[in-house]
């Protein structure tokens, strides 16, 4: 299950660049984790037909019916696979060029739209990429090691279990006795490395904290195969001695200070308690971050360090300026940005080429590492004079 993150909006623009003559197909499609629309095959039917709708508006681009065949193989792949329609989420997102797919479940309801453009479309993905769109948590039991990307709605279990072990007691030898634990004698191995229960000269309680930071090490280092150089904030939710051990020796840039403090008894499988908790500590994390980056626009707005002019957003973006970018849900504001002037346009509607310029200014903001929020999500919401559908805050 992949996550979408920065490096995957890199990618999607390295691709459209370098990939020479070729549209851009862009489909969204909200699905279901269960329930009679699942059993019923909704999902399924819906994205047939956005199939159906790609390759329409592939004719209408004058594309060979060939080279529509070609372009449609993921999607009819994709479609064929039984088990894939099984595990999914709120939504979709399919993204395919010449020689290119790749596909992504998503925690928020997506739209029911296609786009095929000279360019990815990701604007409806923005609240899960913005500063306000989601978060991590860990949670470190004994019994189950989970880990879940959440929002401030909706929380899903992300499969890790092919590269990190399935609980403590597994990986370390527990041995539970009542209320109490210790190790067994037996020998395990961490990290590739055989460890002798109790050896000669140290305490159980010595070896078992050895022992655990070395597998909340272990468990660090893999999580970096879907986390990258991901920024969103990741809530340990456990016993404190562990989530302290977790929080010393990982190497993720931002673990917030306070844990989701567990009984493992009670909590174990108990994924909207464990959500709720971390949202009481996460929220207004949030929600201060937004303000603050709002009050450093409302304090030089007007002096030519922000506009609320998209076209002018659009470029200052490409050029790299953009530090941070409000964006209000809007249609598409079609326009091209113009290389040898360095400027860029609107249309009054779409043309050949064109690309939304709300969706050009937030791929590059993200890209060369700037902050987006998008206004309507999560609650966290800024008063908007004349109902600019943007605001840019520029860094020089």
């Amino acid at each position: 299950m992949a996550l979408i993150n920065k490096n995957d909006i890199e990618t999607l623009l390295n691709v459209q660049n370098n990939t020479q003559n070729a549209l851009c197909i862009s489909i969204y499609i909200p699905t279901h984790r269960a329930g009679k629309e699942t059993l019923n095959g909704q999902d399924h039917i819906l994205f047939k037909n956005k199939i159906r709708e790609a390759r329409n508006l592939l004719q209408r681009h004058d594309v060979p019916e060939a080279e529509i065949e070609e372009y449609m193989k993921p999607a009819e792949e994709l479609l064929n696979d039984n088990n894939f329609w099984r595990h999914q989420a709120e939504g979709l997102a399919v993204f395919i060029t010449k020689g290119y797919s790749a596909h992504y479940t998503l925690p928020i309801t997506m739209p029911d739209v296609v786009y095929v453009l000279d360019q990815f479309y990701i604007t409806p993905m923005l609240p899960i990429l913005s500063q306000n769109g989601r978060f991590f948590i860990l949670c470190l039991y004994r019994e189950k090691i989970g880990f879940f990307e959440a929002t401030i709605e909706k929380i899903r279990p992300i499969d890790i279990s092919s590269f990190v072990p399935e609980s403590m007691n597994e990986s370390l030898k527990f041995d539970v006795k009542g209320n109490d634990q210790d190790f067994n004698t037996s020998r395990t191995t961490v990290n590739g490395t055989n460890i002798l229960g109790n050896p000669s000269g140290f305490s159980k309680g010595d070896q078992q904290h050895d022992r655990v930071r070395e597998f909340l090490n272990d468990v660090d280092n893999s999580l970096q195969k879907i986390l990258h150089d991901a920024h969103e904030p990741l809530v340990l939710a456990g016993i404190d001695h562990y989530c302290a051990i977790y929080r010393k020796t990982s190497n993720y840039k931002n673990i917030v200070p306070e844990n989701v403090p567990v009984d493992e008894n009670a909590d174990l499988i108990n994924i909207k308690n464990i959500h709720e908790k971390a949202l009481e500590i996460v929220k207004p994390m949030m929600q201060q971050s937004h303000t603050e980056s709002l009050t450093r626009y409302q304090n030089v707005a007007g002096t030519g360090a922000t506009s609320e002019d998209i076209a002018t957003v659009a470029a200052e973006a490409v050029h790299g300026r953009v530090d941070t970018l409000f964006i209000a849900p809007s249609e598409p504001v079609w326009g091209s940005y113009n290389a040898k002037s360095a400027t860029a346009e609107i249309h009054s509607e779409y043309q050949r080429g064109d690309d939304d310029l709300i969706n050009l200014a937030a791929t590059k903001t993200l890209a060369q590492g700037g902050k987006v929020f998008v206004s309507s999500y999560n609650g966290l919401a800024e008063s908007s004079n004349g109902g600019a559908s943007v605001k840019a805050l520029f860094r020089y």
